[in-house]
């Protein structure tokens, strides 16, 4: 890219307005105030969180699931692999899915009365500080003589809390007596029961036993009996499974409780009962499997029995002679074969007493025995040939053996069983029990802390951004020249010379201008405007260039009123209009000003109040409004007669007077272009102040017959919108925009000249000798 091409890429961006990294930095860097405000509160949460909520600690334990067995009557099978898909095997999701279960969390939450909430009643914020600095055990004194609600210290246990179902999650009023004597109320505020700790108490289908209640007499708690299910779901909130390692059946079981000892107790409950859960169903799952082994085993006994007599009968009919070789591995290959055809027969007796017939796992288990007799098929076929009478020797041999395997098989199947349903783990092994623990795990007060003052100075950025570019008015003066081609001739600071001067005018009674806005555009409270409305005439000039002709915003009128000069010199008549889109922009106070520093240059200026409404302008010089603009138009006065001479030489005021009926009218006449026709005879320059321009017409009007419009806009004040439509009603008007001015801009750290200006009025002044 040459650096043409470069040079107009920065020209476009800056013309389009984003914002880059730079621009962003200054941005943060003048309002670094808001920034470390924001950032102060956040953090100020922040700590308020890490040491005043209830700290949390963690019980954990290791168990070990160990997997189904796949074969359960313990007969060997051809085809292992498949065979242990013959049945479901266990999964660490499966596994965390039954510790979370009802039948395994349920005995733990009555243990524990997780299902019953006791929470003292405290003042919010100011309760947990007192419970914070309190000792446990002792209940304190209570603060600001409010001795119902709970300054910690207080300890209850509740033994039994049922309710009907129709009060579950009701919240219940107990009452701390004396004597260990205490008071129930119902959610309504009825008095129930009157029981003592350590008593049952039953009234109204509620029953309860409090086991320990120490707390000051008077003092207030909250009971709440919840919902099983609500019990049950709260309880998992607060417990978590995990697998340590994947696909290993080691698990992590973990618990948050507001109390250390808590926390290892019920987590040490939670697998302890996990592993009696799958004790018991282990021992039915092994009761039943004994239970089929002891049903079958008389049938297999009379199967021995008939096989080997069969075999005895036969050879003894038939005088037959030690098997060849040949003979010999046919018999092997088929025992093997039919020992594992008849394991799955019984393999598939023992599953439909469990599943359907049509479920995959019988028909893996048929799947399997018709591989298995095609298998004994092309075995018979190999040995065709064989002489008939070995062949069925080596049959009915396979055969008792085959029968006297699967008994024996069984008969010690049924031993193991009885011995392990007697002694059984459940196939579940605890590894390590939880311990109590020393530190917290929640909250993180140093995370919490050091997350407090990230989120706050993103906040604090972002809350920046928002107000500068989004949420509030226009803050940046060249937006104005980018977007709306408008000449930007001026930037003037907010003067804290100004704000003083306001303040102390203010407690004095001196401020004429109370009644309305002050200077910059500042709202004044309703009652200084009472107050200011019956001051006199007398009081004195409140202009800020005659008062601290030093000041900053001095200084920027200053190179306002050397531009307007170089723009209106080609113009033989110099009649400026000073408007602003909405009220509150300190239009006034710049045409008082401007005005005031004109005529300091030796211009003979002319500054007329032509906000017949509103109109104030005459305030700020220590001057009444009364005999003005509206009675020059209206024929009752002539324009000689009510202008008065201002606080500089040079400068001379035409107030609004009195407030008319319809102002814009009187504007629109004849007769007002014929006053100013004829003060241009008198005066170089004639400032009018005009009323907001989007809030009347009379702007538009008189912005019509000047000869250049000044805009004033102050920062933060107006919207995109307003501004746009104040320049589009100016120009079809036929109004002559000069430029803006942009009003009561905030200090800026990274504004170097405001700086130095400041540093410069710090500075004493030394008279000469």
């Amino acid at each position: 890219m040459n650096d043409s091409t470069a040079t107009h890429t920065y020209d476009k961006r800056l013309e389009d307005g984003q914002l880059s990294a730079s621009a962003m930095l200054v941005l943060m860097r003048d309002n670094y105030r808001e920034i470390l405000l924001v950032t102060f509160l956040i953090a100020s949460l922040a700590v308020a969180y890490a040491f005043l909520a209830t700290p949390m600690y963690q019980g954990d334990a290791v168990v070990r699931v160990d997997p189904i067995e796949p074969n359960p009557l313990g007969l060997a099978m051809h085809g292992q692999d498949a065979q242990s898909q013959a049945v479901p095997t266990p999964s660490p999701a499966a596994e965390m899915a039954v510790m979370q279960s009802r039948s395994v969390i349920e005995p733990v939450i009555e243990k524990f009365r997780f299902d019953v909430t006791v929470t003292p009643k405290q003042i919010p914020l100011l309760g947990a500080i007192a419970t914070k600095l309190s000792t446990p055990g002792t209940p304190a004194a209570p603060w600001l003589g409010l001795g119902s609600f709970a300054w910690g210290g207080e300890d209850v246990a509740i033994g039994t809390f049922d309710v009907p179902h129709d009060l579950e999650e009701k919240k219940f009023t107990l009452t701390a007596g004396v004597n260990g004597l205490y008071r129930l109320s119902g959610p309504g505020g009825e008095p129930l029961i009157k029981g003592e700790v350590g008593k049952p108490a039953i009234a109204n289908g509620v029953t309860v036993n409090i086991q320990k209640l120490v707390a000051r007499p008077g003092t207030e708690f909250t009971l709440l009996r919840y919902n099983l299910y609500d019990a049950a779901t709260r309880f998992t909130d607060l417990m978590k499974i995990s697998d340590m390692a994947k696909d290993t059946g080691v698990l992590e079981v973990t618990f948050l409780a507001d109390n250390p000892f808590r926390a290892a107790n019920v987590t040490n409950a939670l697998v302890e009962q996990y592993l009696a859960t799958a004790v018991a169903a282990k021992q039915r799952q092994d009761t039943q499997t004994l239970a089929f082994i002891n049903r079958e085993l008389p049938r297999l006994k009379s199967e021995v029995k008939r096989t080997a007599q069969a075999l005895t009968d036969y050879r003894t009919t038939a005088k037959t002679l030690q098997p060849t070789s040949e003979s010999q591995s046919y018999l092997q290959g088929s025992i093997e074969l039919q020992k594992q055809y008849a394991a799955l027969q019984l393999q598939r007796t023992q599953m439909l007493d469990k599943f359907q017939p049509d479920t995959r796992w019988v028909k893996n288990i048929d799947q399997q025995l018709g591989d298995l007799s095609r298998a004994m098929s092309l075995l018979n076929g190999r040995f065709a040939d064989m002489p008939v009478s070995e062949r069925t020797s080596l049959d009915l041999e396979r055969d008792a053996k085959v029968a006297e395997d699967v008994y024996l098989g069984m008969v010690q199947k049924s031993e193991q069983l009885s011995v392990r349903r007697a002694s059984s783990t459940g196939g579940v092994h605890i590894v390590d029990y939880a311990v109590t623990p020393l530190h917290q795990v929640k909250p993180n007060q140093l995370l919490v802390i050091a997350g407090g003052i990230v989120v706050g100075i993103l906040l604090g950025c972002l809350s920046v951004f928002l107000r500068r570019h989004v949420m509030n008015g226009v803050t940046d003066p060249l937006f104005v020249e980018r977007q709306l081609r408008v000449p930007l001739i001026g930037s003037v600071y907010f003067s804290q010379h100004q704000r003083k001067h306001i303040e102390s005018d203010s407690s004095n009674l001196a401020l004429p201008h109370a009644m309305g806005k002050g200077t910059h555009g500042i709202a004044l409270p309703n009652r200084l405007k009472r107050r200011g409305a019956n001051l006199s005439r007398d009081v004195g000039s409140n202009v800020l260039s005659s008062k601290y002709p030093q000041d900053p915003a001095v200084e920027a009128i200053r190179q306002v009123c050397s531009t307007l000069l170089y723009e209106l010199n080609s113009v033989p008549s110099k009649v400026v209009c000073v408007t602003g889109p909405t009220p509150g922009a300190g239009k006034s106070f710049i045409a008082a000003n401007l005005a005031t520093v004109l005529a300091e240059v030796g211009q003979r200026v002319l500054l007329i109040d032509g906000d017949m409404r509103r109109g104030r302008l005459a305030s700020q010089f220590g001057l009444s409004s009364a005999q003005g603009l509206h009675e020059v138009l209206v024929g009752e006065q002539h324009p000689r007669s009510v202008i008065r001479t201002a606080i500089v030489d040079g400068l001379s005021l035409m107030a609004c007077g009195a407030r008319g009926v319809n102002p814009a009218t009187l504007l629109m006449k004849r007769s007002f272009g014929e006053l100013l026709t004829d003060l241009k005879q008198t005066y170089d320059v004639i400032v009018i102040d005009t009323p907001p321009t989007l809030a009347v017409s009379d702007a538009s009007i008189v912005a019509g017959q000047a000869d250049a419009t000044m805009l004033v806009l102050r920062s933060g004040l107006q919207s995109e919108k307003e501004i746009l439509e104040t320049v589009k009603k100016l120009e079809r008007a036929n109004a002559r925009i000069l430029g803006a001015v942009f009003n009561a801009i905030p200090a800026r750290r990274s504004d170097t000249t405001y700086g130095y200006i400041v540093s410069d009025l710090m500075q004493p002044t030394v008279q000469p000798s």
